[in-house]
Order: structure tokens, then C-alpha cells, then sequence
């Protein structure tokens, strides 16, 4: 996720599925007046303004953080106001003095699957909430695309860029029983209350452009753009292979279909 120009562009996954869930537990979770929230890998910000911002009631004020300062920069250039900040921040690194039970909310949208220290970032997360507090999260456990890119990172032509393909793959990715294994880590934290939905989704893009330019923003790797073409044919080629052969998802009315299997996390300190 290097490009924040384009990422900003092209998020219109986090950004329909963030709508999606705050609606959904708007009535679920108990709002505090004069609330201060956090908003956990803001990305370039878009999310956190126009979505999270507008869709809580009385907020005073949104803290985004994420651990790229590109991203930071942008969403301070873009979107802070008096009343929505940007800070970069690692939730799984340490945690300043400052920041200790401070939130009274936390959300977090298609992000954590991106942190391989996982118990470290829930635990900065009970920290940074007050007595009481609550996150809202979201974030991929399996996916086709995980197992794409291993297929790639074996071929000789590819290996020279994808190098360290298992730091960008979640760490439920290969698990048993995913949501066992999270929910016994938040057990073990000390989170007082745990719903945990593991769903098997699909998302649509609308045009093979649309969808190039979502796995392109993603894409943590440094591809030659002269031949970024040919790695996202040769990606979607072996996406569209397993989901059909291994995981057997049924052929979509398009091709530029996302199949993967997310978390829908809701936790109370």
C-alpha cells in the first residue's frame, strides 16, 4: 500500500463495507457523549472523514493512525479539520503514555490483517480504550489472493520482486479454525465482551480497471511498472484458478470478482 494518490481512488471496498458495519452496529454499540475515537490504519484518510466522522453520533473528535507516513501526510493534506486529526502510529508497536485509556471508541476497517503481531495490536487496543470502551473492526482471515501470490513468489520470474511474501499474508490465513484462535487471544487480553463473525464474501468490481487499481494500491511490492501489466494478469489468471479448483466458489457473472473469508469483530473492554 505504497500509493496513497491511488489508493484514495481506488478503495471503494473499505469504503462500502465501512457504511456497511457501522450501520449495522450503530443500535449495537452504546455511543458516549463528547466521544474521543480512534480510527486504526486510516490509510489516506477518506474513511475516517467522510464515513466514520459523519456516521457517529456525538463525536468530538476522530484520531486516524497509521504506520505510513505517505498515507499520514496525505490525509492531513486532504482531510484533518478542528474536529478529525492524522497521526502516524504502529498498533502493534509501542504505546505512548498518551494515548493510554483515552478512546472511549476504536474502529478498524480491512487493516488488521496486515499486522503479523497480532497480540500486540489487541492489547494496544484494550490499552488505548477507557473503562467500557469498544472496538469495531474488520479484516481478512483467508483469501485467494494470499495464495496467488505464493503461486507467483515460486516463479522464477517473479521471486526477484516478491520477496518476503509471508509478512504481507494474515496470520489466520492458514488456519485451522480461525476464529478459535482469535478468540482465545482476546480472551487471554482480557476483553470483556467478544462477538466474533467469520464470513465467507464476495465483492464485485464493476470494471477490470476498477478492480486492477485496488490489488495495484494494495500491493506492497516494488514491480517495475513496465511490467506491473503482465504481474496483474498473471495474479488474476491464478486467482480465478484457485478460487474455482481449491475453494470451489461458483463462477461469477464477472470476472473481477474478491473472494475471501473476513472477520467482523466487536469487542468491549
Amino acid at each position: 500500500m505504497n500509493n496513497a494518490d491511488l489508493y484514495n481512488k481506488s478503495n471503494i471496498q473499505q469504503k462500502t463495507g465501512a457504511l456497511q458495519y457501522l450501520r449495522e452496529y450503530y443500535d449495537v454499540i452504546q455511543w458516549k457523549k463528547n466521544s474521543l475515537v480512534l480510527d486504526i490504519g486510516c490509510g489516506d484518510g477518506s474513511v475516517t472523514s467522510n464515513v466514520i466522522k459523519k456516521s457517529i453520533p456525538y463525536c468530538k473528535t476522530v484520531i486516524g493512525c497509521d504506520v505510513n507516513e505517505d498515507m499520514i501526510r496525505f490525509a492531513n493534506e486532504h482531510y484533518s479539520s478542528e474536529s478529525v486529526q492524522f497521526t502516524v502510529f504502529d498498533i502493534a508497536g509501542d504505546l505512548p503514555d498518551a494515548l493510554q485509556e483515552r478512546f472511549h471508541h476504536a474502529f478498524s476497517f480491512f487493516v488488521i490483517h496486515w499486522v503479523q503481531q497480532q497480540e500486540n495490536a489487541f492489547r494496544n487496543i484494550y490499552n488505548l480504550l477507557q473503562k467500557d470502551g469498544d472496538c469495531l473492526a474488520t479484516f481478512v482471515g483467508q483469501a485467494v489472493f494470499y495464495d496467488a501470490l505464493r503461486e507467483l513468489a515460486k516463479r522464477k520470474k517473479w521471486k526477484i520482486w516478491l520477496k518476503d511474501t509471508e509478512k504481507f499474508i494474515s496470520p489466520y490465513h492458514d488456519s485451522s479454525n480461525p476464529e478459535k484462535q482469535l478468540r482465545e487471544m482476546l480472551d487471554k487480553i482480557g476483553f470483556s465482551f467478544i462477538e466474533i463473525h467469520y464470513k465467507r464474501l464476495s465483492f464485485e468490481y464493476e470494471s477490470a480497471e476498477l478492480f486492477q487499481e485496488a490489488i495495484k494500491a494494495l500491493t506492497p511490492f516494488k514491480i517495475p511498472e513496465d511490467i506491473f501489466d503482465e504481474y496483474l494478469d498473471e495474479l488474476f489468471e491464478e486467482m480465478q484458478r484457485i478460487d474455482f479448483e481449491v475453494y470451489k466458489f461458483k463462477k461469477s457473472t464477472s470476472e473481477w470478482v474478491h473472494n475471501f473469508h473476513m472477520f467482523v469483530l466487536y469487542i468491549k473492554k
